[in-house]
Order: structure tokens, then C-alpha cells, then sequence
């Protein structure tokens, strides 16, 4: 099976995207009742709900993340985002609003993009939250987000706090306030 320029191939009059990075000469198209399967040997690279319609594109717009990434130019002209865009959630537009304004140059789209990305890997309700998290924490940005799918992957909790009712002598220990004059006399040793 061929695909056309914009990285498709068609079954049945309906064209169905494949990943960018995956692009090979010949792909193998499985139909099933339900869906399509696209594979490169015998890996599956695409899986689409089938479409019995005439004449129609069905993206998936994470297939075209890598080269929106090399050409952020191109990312609100393009088709499968559109139609992805109008499903995000309120957080997405103003992580975004945000980026863009930090990095006006493109960098902000394309670090957006790396943040879209992450869907590959993680739920897209994990996602948003990470992403509430991190506009609420100041930290947003592709790392932050990271930081915070993270904390929220990781839901071990802290440790209970030591008890040390048999031990009164070492339950003032850390708490007492900070004397900076101990720091002095240290700097004063030193010289």
C-alpha cells in the first residue's frame, strides 16, 4: 500500500494517516469490520476506527506531532489539530497562551508540541492535570509538566512523621528557629 503526500493511504475511497517518522516505501493494511490496522512488516504503526463513508480523511494528530515540531509555523493551519483542538481542555489554550508568550520565536509552539507528545505515553486526563499543576505551581513548561505527571504517576505519600513521645529531648530538634550568627562564626573559623 502507498501512501500519498500527507502521509495516508487510502482503502476504499477513505484515507487513513500513518506516523511521520514511520513513512515506508510499502505498508500492509489489514481491514477489519471495526477498524484498520497499518503496519510496517509486522509492527503495527497505525490503528484507526474503520469508516464506511466516502471520500473521508481520518487523522490521528499525534502521527503528525514530529513535523509540526520541525515547522511550528504550520500549527494552527493544520487539519488534525483542528479538529483535535476543539476537544482540549480550557488548560491546554492557556499553557499554550503562555508559552507562546514566553518564547514568541516558535520555541513556545514546539515545546507545546513535546508536551502533546507526552498522550503517547500517559492518559490525557493525567495530562491535564499535570498541567493544571503546573500553571498553578509556575513551572509551565515541558520539564514542569514532566515533574508534575510524575508526582502524580508516583502517588506514594510522604512518610508518617517520626513519633517521639518516648523521646521528648529529639521531638524539638529542626524546629527550633535558625541562629545565622552560628554560620558567621563558622565563616570566621574558616578564614
Amino acid at each position: 500500500m502507498a501512501l500519498n503526500p500527507y502521509s495516508q493511504v487510502t482503502f476504499e475511497t477513505n484515507r487513513y494517516s500513518v506516523p511521520v517518522e514511520a513513512v515506508r516505501a510499502t505498508l500492509t493494511l489489514k481491514a477489519y469490520p471495526f477498524r484498520i490496522d497499518i503496519l510496517d512488516d509486522q509492527q503495527l504503526i497505525a490503528r484507526h476506527p474503520r469508516c464506511y463513508g466516502r471520500d473521508q480523511d481520518l487523522f490521528d494528530p499525534h502521527h503528525y506531532l514530529p513535523l509540526l515540531e520541525q515547522r511550528p509555523g504550520a500549527f494552527e493551519h493544520a487539519r488534525p489539530l483542528r479538529a483535535w483542538r476543539k476537544t482540549w481542555p480550557p488548560v491546554y489554550e492557556q499553557l499554550l497562551t503562555q508559552l507562546r508568550a514566553t518564547w514568541p520565536d516558535g520555541r513556545g509552539v514546539r515545546e507545546f508540541i513535546q508536551v502533546l507528545k507526552l498522550h503517547r505515553a500517559h492518559p490525557a486526563t493525567l495530562i491535564e492535570q499535570a498541567i493544571q499543576r503546573a500553571l498553578a505551581l509556575g513551572c509551565s513548561h515541558l520539564d514542569g509538566i514532566r515533574l508534575c505527571l510524575h508526582q502524580l504517576r508516583d502517588d506514594t505519600s510522604l512518610p508518617p512523621p517520626l513519633d517521639l513521645a518516648d523521646r521528648p529531648q529529639l521531638a524539638q530538634v529542626g524546629g527550633q528557629a535558625l541562629n545565622l550568627q552560628r554560620y558567621d562564626q563558622l565563616l570566621q573559623v574558616g578564614r
